[in-house]
């Protein structure tokens, strides 16, 4: 092992499932790990979901011993699992320090048979961006998630389906509680992770990472991870009107979103999705499909509508089917591509913009969540709005 204390030794034990992939061979060239025994580590980790290092198969006694000294695996314990009515299930997984994260699976049936099997996970617990539609939001921040509990999420919800459903997990949404890019060096490992067809997780191309619209890590994800598919919220195309929706809006321009859009599509080939929650009497009007229209102009995307879930505390309301109707032909007619997500899991509180964990502790001040944090500086509400 090498005299030179490294950096992640700086806090002691090491969590291996939060070690970042660039740093990965760094930490294990300096604990003295041949390639050989390093790789059985990582498969051990990632692929094999091992509840500690003294699980880890392969390794000689002072490998093992050495690793034991200074690392553990803090792996996700029990987990609970609601059915819905209409047939989706939401997965509560308890972390090693108490927290949970949410998972929701949405099996999709056409004329009796199982056509798709989804799940969407969380990428943090709480949301830091606090947008008006959503109960994550209102929670605060309290922490990313890290690559493992990521990883462990996908592999939970595959036991999930495999045994309520007794199928395959056909695609993967990071859409649950928190803003992925907001994790992006989780995630993105997550993503470099489940390349490996040993990994958990469907193929690249059947995995979507959503995103209120930060465009730096948008253009990241072109270039990281081209395979994978894009959602961006949008909600309004009126930048004023995205502000009061979405107050992380004032510093996410809808230019620049738009220009980290083609730059997407440009580095990919890809069509990106755009997210639109429609609301009663805030962005359901023919005037602002015509906004959306125009924003997207040329860009080769597909649109899909939301329908608002119930949040009591949030006073919003779902649009009528007339005005959602309308608000569809419009960018039919423009030449867009538009589906509509239904509600599942709203009677289990796992429908869009519902998840939220309600303990007190989890909480962060407000103030904390409008200020500056990872380099996205958001503008704070007016009191009386929070």
């Amino acid at each position: 092992m090498s005299t030179r204390k490294h950096h992640l030794l700086q806090k002691l034990p090491v969590d291996l499932l939060d070690i970042s992939l660039t740093e990965w061979e760094e930490f294990f060239d300096h604990l003295g790990f041949h390639t050989d025994s390093r790789q059985k580590v990582y498969e051990a980790v990632f692929h094999r979901h091992v509840s500690g290092v003294d699980g880890i198969p392969g390794l000689s006694k002072e490998e093992r011993e050495s690793l034991a000294r200074v690392a553990v695996i803090h792996s996700p314990g029990r987990h609970e699992l609601s059915r819905s009515r209409d047939g989706s299930y939401r997965l509560t997984l308890v972390l090693h320090d108490g927290q949970l994260a949410e998972t929701v699976i949405i099996p999709e049936w056409t004329d009796g048979r199982l056509r798709k099997c989804s799940a969407s996970i969380s990428s943090q617990i709480g949301c830091f961006f606090g947008c008006s539609f959503c109960a994550t939001g209102r929670m605060g921040f309290h922490r990313n998630l890290s690559t493992g509990e990521l990883l462990e999420q996908v592999r939970r919800a595959e036991e999930v389906v495999r045994q309520e459903l007794n199928t395959d997990l056909t695609h993967l949404y990071f859409m649950g509680m928190g803003e992925p890019m907001h994790n992006y060096r989780a995630v993105s490992d997550a993503l470099t992770i489940m390349r490996d067809p040993e990994a958990p997780g469907p193929p690249p191309s059947r995995i979507t990472v959503s995103t209120v619209g930060l465009f730096r890590q948008i253009r990241m994800l072109a270039s990281d991870h081209p395979e994978v598919r894009l959602a961006v919220s949008i909600h309004s195309a009126d930048q004023q009107k995205r502000y009061e929706i979405m107050p992380v809006s004032s510093k996410l321009g809808l230019p620049e979103i738009r220009d980290a859009l083609v730059f997407h599509q440009r580095q990919t080939g890809s069509t990106p999705t755009i997210q639109y929650l429609v609301m009663e009497d805030v962005n359901d009007r023919p005037e602002d499909a015509r906004n959306l229209v125009a924003y997207l102009g040329n860009l080769r995307a597909g649109v899909t509508l939301i329908m608002y879930n119930d949040i009591p505390e949030a006073g919003l309301k779902r649009s009528e089917k007339e005005k959602i109707d309308a608000f569809q032909n419009i960018l039919k007619d423009a030449g867009f591509p538009v589906d509509i997500r239904w509600c599942h899991g709203e009677d289990i509180s796992a429908g869009c913009g519902q998840l939220k964990v309600c303990r007190s502790e989890e909480r962060v001040s407000v103030s904390m969540r409008h200020g500056l944090h990872s380099g996205c500086a958001v503008t704070p509400k007016p009191a009386d709005e929070q």
